[in-house]
Protein backbone atom coordinates (compact mmCIF):
# COMPACT_ATOMS: atom_id res chain seq x y z
CA UNK A 1 0.00 0.00 0.00
CA UNK A 2 1.48 3.33 -1.08
CA UNK A 3 1.87 6.08 1.48
CA UNK A 4 -0.74 8.83 1.29
CA UNK A 5 0.58 12.12 -0.08
CA UNK A 6 0.58 15.31 1.98
CA UNK A 7 -1.86 16.90 -0.46
CA UNK A 8 -4.29 14.04 0.26
CA UNK A 9 -3.90 14.69 4.01
CA UNK A 10 -4.55 18.42 3.45
CA UNK A 11 -7.64 17.62 1.43
CA UNK A 12 -8.93 15.28 4.18
CA UNK A 13 -8.53 18.08 6.75
CA UNK A 14 -10.20 20.63 4.47
CA UNK A 15 -13.18 18.32 3.85
CA UNK A 16 -13.61 17.80 7.60
CA UNK A 17 -13.42 21.53 8.35
CA UNK A 18 -15.82 22.31 5.51
CA UNK A 19 -18.44 19.69 6.42
CA UNK A 20 -18.30 19.45 10.23
CA UNK A 21 -21.16 20.82 12.33
CA UNK A 22 -19.60 23.42 14.71
CA UNK A 23 -22.38 23.21 17.29
CA UNK A 24 -21.54 19.54 17.97
CA UNK A 25 -18.15 20.59 19.33
CA UNK A 26 -18.97 24.06 20.73
CA UNK A 27 -19.49 24.95 24.40
CA UNK A 28 -20.86 28.32 25.50
CA UNK A 29 -19.90 29.77 22.08
CA UNK A 30 -16.22 30.09 23.15
CA UNK A 31 -14.79 26.56 23.44
CA UNK A 32 -14.44 23.92 20.74
CA UNK A 33 -13.52 20.44 21.93
CA UNK A 34 -12.50 17.69 19.48
CA UNK A 35 -11.75 14.13 20.60
CA UNK A 36 -9.05 12.29 18.63
CA UNK A 37 -11.78 9.88 17.46
CA UNK A 38 -13.54 12.83 15.82
CA UNK A 39 -10.49 13.53 13.65
CA UNK A 40 -9.35 9.92 13.18
CA UNK A 41 -9.47 10.11 9.36
CA UNK A 42 -7.21 13.16 9.12
CA UNK A 43 -4.80 11.68 11.71
CA UNK A 44 -4.53 8.48 9.64
CA UNK A 45 -3.83 10.55 6.52
CA UNK A 46 -1.18 12.66 8.29
CA UNK A 47 0.56 9.65 9.87
CA UNK A 48 0.75 8.03 6.43
CA UNK A 49 2.61 10.84 4.66
CA UNK A 50 5.89 12.73 4.83
CA UNK A 51 5.42 16.23 6.23
CA UNK A 52 6.99 19.31 4.60
CA UNK A 53 10.02 20.64 6.51
CA UNK A 54 8.20 23.66 7.94
CA UNK A 55 6.14 21.36 10.19
CA UNK A 56 7.79 19.75 13.20
CA UNK A 57 4.92 17.31 13.81
CA UNK A 58 1.44 16.50 12.50
CA UNK A 59 0.06 18.65 15.34
CA UNK A 60 1.54 21.76 13.68
CA UNK A 61 -0.39 20.95 10.48
CA UNK A 62 -3.67 20.58 12.38
CA UNK A 63 -2.94 23.78 14.31
CA UNK A 64 -2.33 25.75 11.10
CA UNK A 65 -5.47 24.46 9.35
CA UNK A 66 -7.74 24.90 12.37
CA UNK A 67 -6.32 28.38 13.11
CA UNK A 68 -7.14 29.45 9.55
CA UNK A 69 -10.63 27.93 9.66
CA UNK A 70 -11.52 29.61 12.97
CA UNK A 71 -9.62 32.86 12.19
CA UNK A 72 -7.75 32.50 15.48
CA UNK A 73 -5.94 35.53 16.90
CA UNK A 74 -2.97 35.66 19.30
CA UNK A 75 -5.40 35.92 22.21
CA UNK A 76 -7.14 32.66 21.25
CA UNK A 77 -5.70 29.31 22.31
CA UNK A 78 -5.15 26.11 20.32
CA UNK A 79 -4.24 23.27 22.67
CA UNK A 80 -3.53 19.70 21.55
CA UNK A 81 -3.47 17.53 24.67
CA UNK A 82 -2.93 13.76 24.80
CA UNK A 83 -6.26 12.92 23.20
CA UNK A 84 -8.29 16.14 22.92
CA UNK A 85 -7.97 19.32 20.87
CA UNK A 86 -9.19 22.51 22.53
CA UNK A 87 -9.83 25.71 20.62
CA UNK A 88 -10.59 28.41 23.15
CA UNK A 89 -11.78 31.76 21.79
CA UNK A 90 -10.82 34.67 24.00
CA UNK A 91 -13.68 36.89 25.12
CA UNK A 92 -14.13 40.08 27.10
CA UNK A 93 -16.31 40.04 30.20
CA UNK A 94 -16.74 43.45 31.76
CA UNK A 95 -17.86 44.10 35.31
CA UNK A 96 -20.92 46.28 35.87
CA UNK A 97 -19.92 49.92 36.40
CA UNK A 98 -21.26 50.01 39.98
CA UNK A 99 -19.46 46.82 41.10
CA UNK A 100 -17.03 47.03 44.02
CA UNK A 101 -14.56 44.35 42.82
CA UNK A 102 -13.94 44.66 39.10
CA UNK A 103 -11.12 42.07 39.16
CA UNK A 104 -13.64 39.21 39.27
CA UNK A 105 -16.05 40.79 36.79
CA UNK A 106 -17.98 42.28 39.69
CA UNK A 107 -18.97 38.88 41.16
CA UNK A 108 -18.81 38.89 44.99
CA UNK A 109 -15.99 36.89 46.57
CA UNK A 110 -18.51 34.88 48.64
CA UNK A 111 -20.26 33.74 45.43
CA UNK A 112 -16.96 32.70 43.85
CA UNK A 113 -15.95 30.81 47.02
CA UNK A 114 -19.28 28.96 46.84
CA UNK A 115 -18.71 28.11 43.14
CA UNK A 116 -15.23 26.84 43.93
CA UNK A 117 -16.53 24.62 46.75
CA UNK A 118 -19.41 23.35 44.59
CA UNK A 119 -17.54 22.58 41.38
CA UNK A 120 -14.07 21.76 42.77
CA UNK A 121 -14.67 20.01 46.12
CA UNK A 122 -11.22 18.39 46.00
CA UNK A 123 -9.46 21.40 44.42
CA UNK A 124 -9.39 19.52 41.10
CA UNK A 125 -8.68 22.75 39.20
CA UNK A 126 -5.09 22.88 40.50
CA UNK A 127 -3.81 19.70 38.84
CA UNK A 128 -5.92 20.29 35.71
CA UNK A 129 -4.64 23.84 35.15
CA UNK A 130 -1.04 22.69 35.52
CA UNK A 131 -1.70 19.73 33.22
CA UNK A 132 -3.06 22.01 30.47
CA UNK A 133 -0.21 24.46 31.07
CA UNK A 134 2.29 21.69 30.24
CA UNK A 135 0.72 21.38 26.78
CA UNK A 136 0.73 25.18 26.33
CA UNK A 137 4.45 25.23 27.24
CA UNK A 138 5.02 22.69 24.46
CA UNK A 139 3.10 24.79 21.92
CA UNK A 140 2.05 28.45 22.32
CA UNK A 141 4.53 29.30 25.10
CA UNK A 142 7.36 27.22 23.66
CA UNK A 143 10.50 29.36 24.02
CA UNK A 144 11.99 27.54 21.03
CA UNK A 145 9.33 29.29 18.93
CA UNK A 146 8.84 32.69 20.63
CA UNK A 147 10.99 35.51 22.00
CA UNK A 148 10.46 37.41 25.29
CA UNK A 149 8.50 40.18 23.57
CA UNK A 150 6.07 37.63 22.08
CA UNK A 151 5.92 35.82 25.43
CA UNK A 152 4.85 39.03 27.19
CA UNK A 153 1.93 39.50 24.82
CA UNK A 154 0.86 35.82 24.95
CA UNK A 155 1.19 34.49 28.48
CA UNK A 156 -1.76 36.27 30.12
CA UNK A 157 -4.31 35.28 27.43
CA UNK A 158 -2.95 31.70 27.56
CA UNK A 159 -3.35 31.45 31.34
CA UNK A 160 -6.81 33.02 31.23
CA UNK A 161 -7.90 30.66 28.43
CA UNK A 162 -6.61 27.66 30.41
CA UNK A 163 -8.59 28.77 33.46
CA UNK A 164 -11.67 29.29 31.25
CA UNK A 165 -11.34 25.75 29.82
CA UNK A 166 -11.17 24.22 33.31
CA UNK A 167 -14.16 26.24 34.56
CA UNK A 168 -16.26 25.36 31.47
CA UNK A 169 -15.31 21.66 31.73
CA UNK A 170 -15.97 21.27 35.46
CA UNK A 171 -18.71 23.77 36.28
CA UNK A 172 -22.33 24.18 35.30
CA UNK A 173 -21.99 27.93 34.76
CA UNK A 174 -23.54 29.11 31.50
CA UNK A 175 -23.03 32.85 31.86
CA UNK A 176 -19.66 33.98 30.43
CA UNK A 177 -19.28 36.71 33.05
CA UNK A 178 -19.67 34.00 35.72
CA UNK A 179 -17.16 31.78 33.91
CA UNK A 180 -14.60 34.58 33.62
CA UNK A 181 -15.17 35.73 37.20
CA UNK A 182 -14.43 32.23 38.51
CA UNK A 183 -11.49 31.89 36.09
CA UNK A 184 -9.91 35.09 37.43
CA UNK A 185 -10.60 33.94 40.99
CA UNK A 186 -8.83 30.60 40.45
CA UNK A 187 -6.06 32.14 38.37
CA UNK A 188 -5.16 34.64 41.09
CA UNK A 189 -4.55 31.63 43.35
CA UNK A 190 -2.63 29.64 40.73
CA UNK A 191 -0.80 32.46 38.92
CA UNK A 192 2.47 32.26 40.86
CA UNK A 193 2.54 28.44 40.70
CA UNK A 194 1.97 28.53 36.93
CA UNK A 195 4.67 31.16 36.37
CA UNK A 196 7.10 29.08 38.45
CA UNK A 197 6.26 26.11 36.19
CA UNK A 198 7.08 28.19 33.10
CA UNK A 199 10.33 29.43 34.69
CA UNK A 200 11.25 25.83 35.58
CA UNK A 201 10.82 24.79 31.94
CA UNK A 202 13.01 27.66 30.66
CA UNK A 203 15.74 26.90 33.21
CA UNK A 204 15.59 23.19 32.31
CA UNK A 205 16.24 23.93 28.62
CA UNK A 206 18.89 26.49 29.59
CA UNK A 207 20.68 23.91 31.78
CA UNK A 208 20.77 21.60 28.74
CA UNK A 209 22.50 24.43 26.84
CA UNK A 210 19.77 24.70 24.23
CA UNK A 211 20.45 27.65 21.94
CA UNK A 212 16.90 29.05 21.98
CA UNK A 213 16.75 29.01 25.79
CA UNK A 214 20.10 30.80 26.00
CA UNK A 215 18.86 33.41 23.50
CA UNK A 216 15.60 33.79 25.43
CA UNK A 217 17.30 34.39 28.79
CA UNK A 218 19.95 36.68 27.27
CA UNK A 219 17.21 39.30 26.73
CA UNK A 220 16.91 39.75 30.49
CA UNK A 221 19.74 41.85 31.83
CA UNK A 222 20.81 45.23 33.13
CA UNK A 223 21.96 46.43 29.71
CA UNK A 224 19.91 47.26 26.61
CA UNK A 225 20.06 44.46 24.04
CA UNK A 226 19.47 44.28 20.31
CA UNK A 227 18.20 41.05 18.73
CA UNK A 228 19.13 39.54 15.35
CA UNK A 229 16.36 41.56 13.64
CA UNK A 230 17.65 44.84 15.06
CA UNK A 231 14.90 45.24 17.67
CA UNK A 232 15.99 47.01 20.85
CA UNK A 233 15.07 45.60 24.24
CA UNK A 234 15.06 47.80 27.31
CA UNK A 235 16.83 46.46 30.40
CA UNK A 236 14.64 43.97 32.27
CA UNK A 237 16.90 42.31 34.84
CA UNK A 238 16.05 39.10 36.67
CA UNK A 239 15.79 40.46 40.21
CA UNK A 240 15.26 38.26 43.26
CA UNK A 241 13.56 39.19 46.55
CA UNK A 242 16.82 40.75 47.79
CA UNK A 243 16.97 42.92 44.65
CA UNK A 244 19.99 40.97 43.42
CA UNK A 245 20.29 40.79 39.64
CA UNK A 246 21.04 37.37 38.18
CA UNK A 247 22.96 37.37 34.91
CA UNK A 248 23.70 34.59 32.44
CA UNK A 249 26.99 33.66 34.12
CA UNK A 250 25.60 33.32 37.65
CA UNK A 251 22.50 31.48 36.41
CA UNK A 252 24.65 29.08 34.34
CA UNK A 253 26.95 28.37 37.30
CA UNK A 254 23.97 27.65 39.57
CA UNK A 255 22.26 25.47 36.96
CA UNK A 256 25.39 23.34 36.47
CA UNK A 257 25.59 22.67 40.22
CA UNK A 258 21.82 22.18 40.48
CA UNK A 259 21.88 19.67 37.63
CA UNK A 260 24.67 17.75 39.41
CA UNK A 261 22.70 17.74 42.66
CA UNK A 262 19.62 16.40 40.83
CA UNK A 263 21.82 13.75 39.19
CA UNK A 264 23.10 12.76 42.65
CA UNK A 265 19.51 12.46 43.87
CA UNK A 266 18.58 10.41 40.78
CA UNK A 267 21.63 8.15 41.29
CA UNK A 268 20.74 7.56 44.94
CA UNK A 269 17.17 6.65 44.01
CA UNK A 270 18.45 4.33 41.28
CA UNK A 271 20.93 2.75 43.72
CA UNK A 272 18.11 2.17 46.20
CA UNK A 273 16.05 0.36 43.54
CA UNK A 274 19.10 -1.80 42.65
CA UNK A 275 19.72 -2.67 46.32
CA UNK A 276 16.06 -3.63 46.80
CA UNK A 277 16.17 -5.85 43.71
CA UNK A 278 19.41 -7.49 44.90
CA UNK A 279 17.94 -8.04 48.37
CA UNK A 280 14.75 -9.53 46.91
CA UNK A 281 16.89 -11.91 44.82
CA UNK A 282 18.88 -13.04 47.89
CA UNK A 283 15.70 -13.47 49.95
CA UNK A 284 14.11 -15.58 47.20
CA UNK A 285 17.29 -17.69 46.93
CA UNK A 286 17.28 -18.09 50.75
CA UNK A 287 13.67 -19.24 50.58
CA UNK A 288 14.44 -21.77 47.83
CA UNK A 289 17.45 -23.13 49.76
CA UNK A 290 15.30 -23.55 52.88
CA UNK A 291 12.73 -25.49 50.85
CA UNK A 292 15.47 -27.68 49.34
CA UNK A 293 16.96 -28.42 52.78
CA UNK A 294 13.52 -29.27 54.15
CA UNK A 295 12.96 -31.63 51.21
CA UNK A 296 16.32 -33.35 51.75
CA UNK A 297 15.63 -33.73 55.48
CA UNK A 298 12.34 -35.40 54.64
CA UNK A 299 14.05 -37.76 52.15
CA UNK A 300 16.72 -38.55 54.80
CA UNK A 301 13.99 -39.42 57.35
CA UNK A 302 12.23 -41.64 54.81
CA UNK A 303 15.50 -43.48 54.08
CA UNK A 304 16.05 -43.85 57.82
CA UNK A 305 12.59 -45.38 58.25
CA UNK A 306 13.21 -47.82 55.38
CA UNK A 307 16.56 -48.78 56.88
CA UNK A 308 14.98 -49.34 60.28
CA UNK A 309 12.32 -51.54 58.63
CA UNK A 310 15.06 -53.61 56.88
CA UNK A 311 16.93 -54.09 60.18
CA UNK A 312 13.75 -55.28 61.87
CA UNK A 313 13.10 -57.74 59.03
CA UNK A 314 16.70 -59.05 59.10
CA UNK A 315 16.42 -59.55 62.88
CA UNK A 316 13.27 -61.64 62.39
CA UNK A 317 14.86 -63.71 59.59
CA UNK A 318 17.72 -64.71 61.87
CA UNK A 319 15.29 -66.61 64.10
CA UNK A 320 13.68 -68.74 61.37
CA UNK A 321 14.94 -71.81 59.50
CA UNK A 322 12.15 -71.77 56.90
CA UNK A 323 13.32 -72.00 53.31
CA UNK A 324 10.60 -69.63 52.15
CA UNK A 325 9.26 -66.59 54.00
CA UNK A 326 6.54 -63.98 53.44
CA UNK A 327 7.63 -60.38 52.84
CA UNK A 328 5.67 -57.17 52.09
CA UNK A 329 6.89 -55.60 48.85
CA UNK A 330 5.21 -52.60 47.18
CA UNK A 331 2.22 -52.97 49.49
CA UNK A 332 1.71 -56.63 48.50
CA UNK A 333 2.66 -59.68 50.55
CA UNK A 334 4.79 -62.14 48.53
CA UNK A 335 6.62 -65.43 49.15
CA UNK A 336 10.45 -65.20 48.92
CA UNK A 337 13.37 -67.61 49.21
CA UNK A 338 14.84 -66.82 52.65
CA UNK A 339 18.51 -66.66 51.53
CA UNK A 340 17.80 -64.58 48.40
CA UNK A 341 15.59 -62.23 50.45
CA UNK A 342 18.39 -61.70 53.00
CA UNK A 343 20.83 -60.96 50.15
CA UNK A 344 18.31 -58.53 48.60
CA UNK A 345 17.78 -56.76 51.96
CA UNK A 346 21.54 -56.37 52.46
CA UNK A 347 21.80 -54.76 49.01
CA UNK A 348 18.95 -52.37 49.90
CA UNK A 349 20.61 -51.64 53.25
CA UNK A 350 23.86 -50.80 51.48
CA UNK A 351 22.04 -48.54 48.98
CA UNK A 352 20.13 -46.70 51.73
CA UNK A 353 23.31 -46.20 53.81
CA UNK A 354 24.99 -44.64 50.75
CA UNK A 355 21.88 -42.50 50.06
CA UNK A 356 21.89 -41.27 53.67
CA UNK A 357 25.59 -40.42 53.49
CA UNK A 358 25.02 -38.52 50.23
CA UNK A 359 22.00 -36.68 51.68
CA UNK A 360 23.94 -35.82 54.83
CA UNK A 361 26.78 -34.32 52.79
CA UNK A 362 24.38 -32.48 50.50
CA UNK A 363 22.39 -31.08 53.49
CA UNK A 364 25.60 -29.83 55.11
CA UNK A 365 26.55 -28.04 51.85
CA UNK A 366 23.05 -26.56 51.55
CA UNK A 367 23.09 -25.42 55.19
CA UNK A 368 26.46 -23.74 54.59
CA UNK A 369 25.05 -22.05 51.47
CA UNK A 370 22.00 -20.98 53.50
CA UNK A 371 24.22 -19.56 56.22
CA UNK A 372 26.27 -17.62 53.63
CA UNK A 373 23.07 -16.40 51.97
CA UNK A 374 21.82 -15.16 55.36
CA UNK A 375 25.10 -13.25 55.80
CA UNK A 376 24.65 -11.68 52.35
CA UNK A 377 21.07 -10.71 53.25
CA UNK A 378 22.33 -9.09 56.45
CA UNK A 379 24.97 -7.12 54.51
CA UNK A 380 22.45 -5.93 51.90
CA UNK A 381 19.83 -5.12 54.53
CA UNK A 382 22.43 -2.87 56.13
CA UNK A 383 23.20 -1.31 52.73
CA UNK A 384 19.48 -0.76 52.18
CA UNK A 385 19.07 0.91 55.56
CA UNK A 386 22.06 3.21 54.90
CA UNK A 387 20.85 4.04 51.36
CA UNK A 388 17.32 4.84 52.60
CA UNK A 389 18.71 7.06 55.35
CA UNK A 390 21.05 8.86 52.94
CA UNK A 391 18.26 9.44 50.40
CA UNK A 392 15.85 10.58 53.12
CA UNK A 393 18.40 13.10 54.41
CA UNK A 394 19.03 14.41 50.89
CA UNK A 395 15.30 14.68 50.13
CA UNK A 396 14.53 16.31 53.51
CA UNK A 397 17.46 18.70 53.74
CA UNK A 398 18.03 19.15 50.04
CA UNK A 399 21.27 20.27 48.44
CA UNK A 400 22.60 23.73 49.45
CA UNK A 401 22.35 24.78 45.78
CA UNK A 402 18.59 24.00 45.71
CA UNK A 403 17.76 27.17 47.65
CA UNK A 404 19.77 29.25 45.17
CA UNK A 405 18.04 27.55 42.22
CA UNK A 406 14.62 28.27 43.76
CA UNK A 407 15.64 31.91 44.27
CA UNK A 408 16.50 32.18 40.57
CA UNK A 409 13.30 30.36 39.60
CA UNK A 410 11.18 32.77 41.65
CA UNK A 411 13.10 35.76 40.27
CA UNK A 412 12.63 34.58 36.68
CA UNK A 413 8.92 33.85 37.26
CA UNK A 414 8.49 37.38 38.67
CA UNK A 415 10.37 38.93 35.73
CA UNK A 416 8.35 36.93 33.17
CA UNK A 417 5.10 38.08 34.76
CA UNK A 418 5.96 41.74 34.20
CA UNK A 419 4.30 43.06 31.06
Amino acid sequence: MEESSFSHAEKTIEIFLKDFEPKEYLYLDVLYRFEEDDIAEMLTALHGCKLPKKYHTYKDVIHEKFAKKFSLTNNDLFLYTEDVIYIKLFFQAEAPENSTDRRACGIPKETLEAYKKQFFPQNEYKARMLELLNFAIESTLNIKKINPSEFRSLFIPVLVNIADIVVIEYSELEDLRGVRGLSYFLLREMFEVMMLKIAEDILFHFSNQEKKAIEFLSHFGIHETIDAKGNRYKPNPILDESNRAWNMTTIRSTMIQHKKSKQTLYDKRHDLISIKKKLDTYRNEHKELSKHIEKEHKTFEEADEKLDHIHQTLDRLEYTDAKEVKFLEDGEEKLFDRKSLIAQLFRKEDSLIKQKAKLHKSSKELELALSNKQKEIYVWEKKLSEAEKSLSNLETQGHPIDAQYERIQRALAKTLSQR
